[in-house]
């Protein structure tokens, strides 16, 4: 059972991937702010989760309320950077998390990087550089400052959620509880109000697939995964998502952006390619 549990598991975070990547035609489509939309989006997924574990009692321990605060803020900061700058742009710049993972590595597990992760960093950062510097229109470059924080967090989900203690769906449970502390900003919130009956189909829909849906199909993921192998399974999402917004809302991204995607992509998609090799080269060697 576990080994077919262990051969679906990055299935699970492709799913998650794909309905991630949906994220920027409903964000982009109603005039919701970003704080709303993910209030939204967490109190569903807390219900439903909560549904999901039989709301039984969850022991807290260190790990599991990092994971959760993690799940929290990295929610709402993703949010806030599709509304402000492109899809392309908030997706591939949080998907710059490994490289956040490879620093968490060498800072709380003393564990020193490897010449070539040392090397993907150096190109993530010229990749991301690019990204942003190509969008740096209106409000763009707060956007753009919301998803780079917003990949820190994201991250600390797939850091936490490989240490001893972590239970990922109930993190994912205490994490969207946070967000019934911000159910006032959203009933008072003028356009919400005023929201029409088929946006609110169109949101309702949104937040179970994003935020439930998607996040319990990494729950499952991750616990298969590495977490550098699960972040790598997840650049379908900046590949994705970009497509969905230019196929239906015909949004453009920059040609300085685009060689920063490009960079980024590539760079960590062949850095997996390598650590797939060495493992399975590993585990021959062990028998």
């Amino acid at each position: 059972m576990n080994s077919n549990k262990e051969k679906y598991g990055p299935l699970f975070i492709f799913l998650s991937a794909f309905l991630w990547s949906l994220s920027g035609i409903f964000t982009k489509s109603v005039a919701w702010n970003g704080v709303c939309l993910a209030t939204l989006r967490g109190v569903i997924a807390f219900i439903a989760a909560g549904f999901l574990l039989h709301w039984k009692k969850i022991e807290l321990n260190r790990v599991k309320i990092l994971c959760a605060i993690c799940y929290f803020v990295q929610g709402v900061l993703f949010m806030c950077a599709n509304k402000y700058t492109t899809a392309g742009n908030a997706t591939v710049l949080q998907n710059m998390s490994p490289l956040y993972i490879i620093l968490m590595n060498a800072v709380i597990n003393k564990k020193a990087p490897k010449k070539d992760e040392l090397l993907v960093c150096g190109l993530l950062f010229i990749g991301v550089g690019l990204a942003f510097a190509g969008n740096l229109g209106g409000g763009a470059a707060l956007g753009n400052i919301f998803a780079m924080l917003s990949a820190l967090f994201y991250a600390g989900v797939y850091f936490f959620s490989k240490q001893d203690g972590a239970e990922p769906l109930e993190s994912l449970l205490l994490g969207n509880a946070c967000y019934l502390f911000l159910i006032p900003f959203l009933v008072t919130n003028q356009t919400v109000l005023h929201t029409s009956l088929q946006d609110w189909m169109f949101l309702l829909i949104f937040a179970f697939l994003s935020g439930f849906g998607a996040w319990y199909c990494f729950s499952i993921g991750i616990k298969y995964a590495s977490a550098l192998q699960a972040s790598f399974i997840a650049l379908a999402e900046p590949v994705m998502a970009p497509m969905w917004t230019f196929i239906f809302l015909h949004e453009k991204i920059s040609s300085l952006s685009l060689i920063g995607f490009v960079i980024v992509i590539v760079t960590l998609l062949v850095y997996n390619i390598r650590t797939a090799k060495e493992k399975h080269n590993q585990q021959v060697n062990n028998k």
